[in-house]
């Protein structure tokens, strides 16, 4: 992981910043409804329980947990996307902050999740660690991550062009199943369980609407069926904390797969 010192890191932060802010006051990012409620259905939060969204977004997921009654809190770098979201979810705290200095005690939270962001951090084993250390013992992390290796990708993108996926963020990073398994248990959490994820069939008329403002969204759909596992469009990891690290000390985890180009913008702090 590039390590250019605190000056580059903060101007690479106010340049990730601005970006999300520009995106989430034009439409932001948004999944299908049932995406959320997947997601959740694997997490299995109880009543009474308290959850923390990071990279909370306009806080879909959020929306859904406090429907199943979890104390909820989301924490977003875009103070653009955190007013947003104090409207979709008024029961929320929610909050602007840095994913790799998260504003939390030791073991807050029962639950924590992480759905499409690790990859967009520009530390992401510090990220990663920030989750493990406001988890409590017992308690479940769940991370969504991009492969580099989906299917797809690789007939229209690689084929036609030589280049690798593009979700078209400022900072990005994608990587086999593999590799982000290890990724994430070199940062002190156990991996219990994996599930690929190729989209969601629609199951309402949000979905419904989802995938008509989506359309290309639907060849992938299709397509799902037929792909194999480690060659889907994304993976998601039920986490706990490792039982047998309690007293370990951790070092942000190095990153396993080689950087795309637009995962060293913040090189450059004038960009």
């Amino acid at each position: 992981m590039y390590d250019g010192g605190q000056d580059h890191v903060i101007a690479g932060l106010a340049k990730v910043k601005r970006a999300y802010d520009a995106r989430y006051e034009a439409d932001g990012f948004r999944n299908n409804d049932s995406y959320y409620r997947w997601a959740l259905d694997m997490l299995a939060p109880r009543p009474g329980g308290s959850l923390l969204d990071i990279g909370c977004g306009l806080g879909d997921l959020l929306h859904y947990a406090v429907q199943r009654r979890v104390a909820c809190v989301g924490i977003d770098l875009s103070p653009v996307a955190i007013e947003r979201a104090r409207k979709r979810v008024p029961d929320a705290q929610l909050l602007v902050g840095n994913a790799e200095d998260l504003p939390f005690a030791d073991g807050s939270f029962d639950w924590v999740t992480i759905l499409g962001s690790l990859e967009h951090l520009i530390d992401p084993g510090r990220g990663l660690l920030e989750i493990r250390r406001v988890l409590k013992w017992q308690g479940r992390a769940l991370i969504m991550v991009p492969n580099s290796y989906y299917l797809p990708d690789i007939i229209w993108n690689v084929l036609r062009t030589g280049y690798g996926p593009n979700h078209k963020q400022v900072v990005e990073r994608f990587a086999t199943s593999q590799e982000w398994r290890a990724f994430i248990e070199a940062g002190g959490l156990v991996v219990r369980r994996v599930k690929r994820f190729n989209f969601q069939w629609p199951r309402t008329r949000g979905d419904l609407e989802w995938y008509r403002a989506n359309p290309r969204r639907w060849l992938g759909l299709l397509a799902a069926p037929f792909i194999p596992f480690n060659l889907s469009h994304s993976f998601l990891y039920l986490c706990e904390k490792d039982p047998s690290s309690r007293g370990q000390t951790f070092t942000p985890p190095a990153w396993p797969a080689p950087p795309k180009l637009s995962d060293l913008a913040h090189r450059n702090p004038s960009g």
